[in-house]
C-alpha cells in the first residue's frame, strides 16, 4: 500500500488519511453552510458556483452542479499541472478533487440555513472550510484552481505574486456575484473568504516558518543528507565545543517549514540517531527561503 502511494501519489498513508479528511471536511462545510446561505467562494470554485447557478436559470436545472462544473474546469488545470510541476502533484490534485465531486454530490444540501444567523453561518463555515483547506495543503495535496496556476506562474516567474493574481480574480468573482445577486450576498461572501483564509494561514504546516538547532557527538552525515536530498533543504554545521565536560560537539542549524521539521523529527526518531535537538516554530523569514505548496 505504500509503495503504490509513494509511487504515485508520493504520498504516505498519514498523508492520505489527511487530505480526504480535509477533503470531506470542505465538502461538507460548503454544502451545509455555505450554499444554502447563498454565499460564494473565491478562485475557480466560486466561478464554478456562478456557472451553476447560470446553467440552472437558462436550463431549468433544479440540481447543484457545482462539484461536477468544478471538476470540468479543472481537466485542463491536470494537464497543465502534469506537464509544469509534477506527476504525482497532478495525481494528488485528481485524487482530491474525484473525491470532492464525489462527497458533495452525496450529501444532501439543506433548504434552509442550519443556523438562522447569517453571520453564524459564515464564522463556522468559513473556519471549517479553512480548516479543510489548511489540512488538504498540509498532505502537500491541492484544491486545484487557483492553486495550480499559481504555482505555475510561481515556478516561471520567481517576482509573481501569487496572493495578488488571487486578490484580481477573486475581486471579479465577487464584484459578479453583488451585481447578479445584491451588495450583501457580496459582503458576506468576502467576509466568509477571509475568514476561510486566515484559518489556512493559522493551520497550513507549509506556511510556517521554523528553525531546528542538532547537537551531536560525531559529525551527523545521515542528517545531513536526508536535510538536503530529502527535504531539498541547506543546513550550516560547525564544531564546538561543549563547556561542561569540553567534549567536541557538532552543531547543525536549519531552517525549514513546520511540515519538514515533524519529518526531520521523525527520521531522527526512526533511524535511532544520537543527537540533542531544540526548535522553534512561528519564525519571521525574508529572502531566499522557499515555502513549497507541492512536492
Amino acid at each position: 500500500m505504500n509503495k503504490f502511494l509513494k509511487k504515485i501519489f508520493n504520498w504516505n498513508i498519514q498523508e492520505l488519511i489527511l487530505d480526504t479528511i480535509g477533503v470531506l471536511l470542505f465538502s461538507v462545510s460548503i454544502n451545509l453552510f455555505i450554499v444554502p446561505s447563498n454565499l460564494y467562494s473565491g478562485g475557480v470554485f466560486g466561478l464554478a458556483q456562478l456557472l451553476n447557478n447560470l446553467a440552472n436559470n437558462v436550463f431549468d436545472i433544479s440540481k447543484n452542479l457545482t462539484s461536477l462544473i468544478y471538476l470540468l474546469i479543472n481537466i485542463p488545470l491536470f494537464i497543465l499541472a502534469f506537464f509544469k510541476i509534477s506527476k504525482s502533484f497532478c495525481s494528488r490534485t485528481i485524487y482530491s478533487i474525484v473525491v470532492q465531486t464525489i462527497a458533495m454530490n452525496l450529501i444532501p444540501i439543506p433548504d434552509k440555513m442550519i443556523v438562522d444567523e447569517l453571520i453564524t453561518n459564515v464564522l463556522i463555515g468559513g473556519t471549517l472550510v479553512g480548516i479543510g483547506c489548511a489540512s488538504i495543503l498540509s498532505s502537500t495535496g491541492s484544491t486545484g484552481g487557483t492553486d495550480i496556476i499559481g504555482i505555475v506562474l510561481t515556478n516561471k516567474f520567481p517576482r509573481f505574486s501569487v496572493g495578488k493574481f488571487a486578490i484580481l480574480f477573486n475581486s471579479v468573482i465577487f464584484g459578479i456575484s453583488g451585481i447578479a445577486y445584491g451588495l450583501s450576498t457580496m459582503i458576506y461572501s468576502i467576509l466568509y473568504s477571509i475568514i476561510e483564509n486566515i484559518s489556512i494561514d493559522k493551520l497550513h504546516q507549509q506556511n510556517i516558518s521554523s528553525s531546528a538547532l542538532i547537537f551531536s557527538k560525531k559529525k551527523p552525515t545521515d542528517i545531513l543528507n536526508y536535510i538536503k536530498k530529502d527535504l531539498d533543504r541547506g543546513a550550516t554545521w560547525w564544531k564546538g565545543t561543549g563547556e561542561y565536560n569540553g567534549t567536541d560537539t557538532y552543531i547543525v542549524y536549519v531552517a525549514l517549514t513546520r511540515y519538514e521539521l515533524h519529518k526531520l523529527e521523525k527520521f531522527i526518531k526512526e533511524t535511532k540517531q544520537d543527537v540533542f535537538l531544540t526548535k522553534s516554530n512561528f519564525l519571521e523569514v525574508s529572502g531566499e527561503f522557499a515555502k513549497r505548496l507541492s512536492k
